[in-house]
């Protein structure tokens, strides 16, 4: 072939469009390349976590149905003055043993002669604290996450608040304190409301234990949650743990609940001054409902002063609602 005609030829290929036969010749090949792109390791590493996050979130959606299922028939039950079933038993046995193989996946995986391949699922800490039944449970998740941690495996603000709901629900709200009390052991990430959550559990348990020393613990318990929102560089001046401080001060009751209720008043309605915005709808409600107990604790005990002057900011709260 001379080298004239091979001139000929680029000229012409540089000149004309290109044709469809041409095009149909490369579409076979990038038919071929997306069919071999899915062979490629990191698209096999891809899938395979795909189907396994989607067998993680089927098997999670079951639990929760069951459990919703479960709380149902016990309603029905006690709707009728029954006991509990024997299902009921049956199935806490088999949280129990759930929560005790997650448990021991996790604290051998995570162990310090564990290789670096062998670390367990980064969500598996997530569905151990789903598990956290009972009080006992709760406190063998410190030294879970402690070990976690030194592994320097991550703890998102979604497992943080999970751990937290977790021990918290299981009557264990000294848990989340041991947690969210030393940041350079656990490494915890809460939100606001995951402070709140702490807050409201010492709540609850105030109100059980009542006028007691143990009912006392409860009650410091829950001041000292609020000191620790600080200390995560979050909102000091939430409304919901001042509104649930008050009532848990009151439900203690006696003069040491009505001074711990009237010194976190105080403090609220200073804070509550320098707002810019308006309180929501809900906190404004958790708030008036804290603001009329005390009113109505001022009065029964002869401070009639004290209970008017809350009426005034009352009405301001109540403007949200």
């Amino acid at each position: 072939m001379s080298a004239a005609y091979i001139r000929t030829l680029a000229r012409m290929a540089v000149r004309a469009k290109p044709s469809s036969i041409v095009m149909s010749r490369q579409v076979p090949v990038a038919a071929v390349a997306r069919q071999y792109h899915s062979f490629r390791p990191t698209q096999i590493a891809l899938k395979g976590r795909k189907h396994a996050l989607k067998d993680e979130d089927d098997a999670e959606l079951e639990a929760e149905l069951l459990e919703l299922e479960r709380e149902k028939r016990e309603l029905e039950a006690l709707e009728r003055g029954e006991a509990a079933s024997s299902s009921s038993e049956s199935s806490q046995e088999a949280d129990n043993t759930r929560f005790q193989e997650l448990y021991d996946t996790l604290i051998t995986h995570t162990a310090p002669s564990t290789p670096q391949h062998e670390l367990p699922r980064h969500s598996s800490l997530y569905h151990l604290a789903k598990a956290v039944s009972s009080v006992e449970q709760s406190q063998e998740i410190p030294p879970v996450v402690a070990q976690w941690r030194q592994r320097a495996l991550p703890i998102t603000m979604l497992v943080s608040d999970k751990l937290v709901h977790g021990v918290c629900k299981a009557g264990s709200p000294e848990t989340a304190l041991e947690l969210l009390g030393d940041r350079e052991k656990y490494a915890l990430t809460p939100g606001q409301s995951t402070m709140r959550r702490v807050v409201r559990a010492f709540v609850r348990q105030v109100s059980e234990e009542g006028q007691t020393e143990e009912g006392l613990a409860k009650l410091d318990g829950a001041f000292k949650a609020m000191a620790l929102i600080p200390y995560y560089s979050l909102a000091a001046d939430d409304a919901s743990v001042y509104a649930n401080l008050v009532r848990g001060s009151l439900l203690y009751g006696g003069e040491e609940g009505l001074r711990r209720a009237s010194i976190t008043m105080d403090e609220f309605l200073l804070i509550d001054g320098e707002r810019e915005a308006p309180l929501t709808k809900k906190r404004a409600a958790e708030v008036v409902a804290a603001a009329e107990k005390l009113a109505g604790a001022y009065e029964a005990e002869g401070q009639t002063e004290k209970a008017e002057a809350l009426k005034k900011p009352i009405a301001e709260w109540k403007k949200s609602l």
